[in-house]
């Protein structure tokens, strides 16, 4: 009986005992390790993944990767070393004053030009290489009154009209340095060649003394057009013995051969410009416009626009590879 008593008290003691000691070794090593914060990255309360809110972060993510690709339209850097190509199209106006002119005649009046064309732009360093394939006419449409320069005025057979359609295609590249002045502007330099092929009529055509004539000189005299040789008599002006050397009658509105058949209309003509002052702007990665002066040793002052689209583009992720874009042109 003394036994049974023992063991009763053994077996009471174990069940009453046993839970509390082993509450309280958990309680001693759950304390060991500090509990996780409901807000750890990708973890929620329950211990499953936390999903993103649908849109959140993605516009920085898109803003990062497309300053990574160059994409960025605000981003008118020019990396240093690499080649950058523009496609475009120009306008020059050239204008040859009056003074100029008379260098050579005497008379004449200020002609202008107006050229359009088509361009490219190889730019690397700040130094760009323009071809170009520009369309030009020189045109007037009004009748113009020359002097042989130092010739006696009172002398009829001196004198003589010009009406030019002109018009020249021409074949030429520019080259042109800058240094930056702002982010987006660039101060420009340099210079430009061409060679042109001439096509188009030119009038040149003998005149008389008439007071009724439509062609009025600067000192008030007035002429009219020779139609026919002869016309008004010896020393008229309509006569090949009024005008030094000449070969045929210039009358009728007589149109002047080529260089490449005797006459005085040339069938080439070179283009040389120097590119005194220039501003390039770049508003944004793919455009550049240009706005220039300078001068033309065969045309006179020359103004200049123009405007290009930029062919840079960049490649499209092939994959997740982490590799960066590589630009194609």
């Amino acid at each position: 009986m003394r036994k049974a008593t023992v063991a009763l008290a053994l077996v009471t003691a174990t069940v009453l005992v046993a839970p509390t000691a082993l509450a309280q070794k958990g309680s001693s090593s759950s304390s060991a390790l500090p509990a996780a914060s409901p807000d750890a990255v990708g973890v929620g309360l329950s211990g499953e993944p936390k999903e993103k809110k649908k849109g959140e972060g993605k516009g920085q993510d898109d803003s990062d990767e497309a300053k990574t690709a160059g994409t960025d339209p605000n981003d008118v850097t020019e990396k240093d070393g690499q080649t950058y190509y523009y496609i475009g199209l120009r306008y020059g106006l050239t204008v040859i004053p009056k003074f100029m002119i008379n260098i050579f005649v005497g008379e004449g009046a200020t002609f202008t030009s107006n050229t359009i064309g088509a361009e490219l732009d190889i730019r690397k360093d700040g130094f760009s290489l323009i071809p170009s394939l520009s369309y030009a006419e020189y045109g007037k449409s009004d009748d113009v009154l020359f002097l042989q320069k130092n010739a006696d005025a009172n002398v009829n057979g001196n004198w003589s009209y010009v009406n030019s359609g002109l018009k020249a295609l021409y074949l030429g590249a520019d080259l042109l340095w800058s240094a930056k002045i702002s982010k987006n502007v660039d101060f420009e330099y340099g210079a430009g060649f061409g060679l042109g092929i001439i096509f188009g009529d030119l009038v040149t055509n003998w005149v008389y003394a008439d007071k009724n004539g439509p062609l009025h000189s600067s000192d008030g005299r007035s002429f009219s057009k020779c139609q026919t040789e002869g016309q008004g008599g010896l020393g008229s002006g309509c006569n090949k013995a009024d005008h030094q050397n000449s070969q045929v009658s210039k009358v009728g509105g007589y149109t002047e051969s080529s260089w490449a058949n005797g006459g005085s209309k040339p069938n080439i003509f070179p283009r040389i410009l120097l590119h005194l002052a220039g501003l390039r702007v770049k508003p944004i990665k793919q455009v550049e416009a240009r706005l220039g002066l300078g001068f033309s040793l065969t045309e006179g002052f020359w103004f200049g626009l123009s405007g290009d689209y930029g062919l840079e583009r960049p490649e499209k992720k092939s994959g997740a590879s982490g590799n960066g874009p590589t630009l194609r042109f």
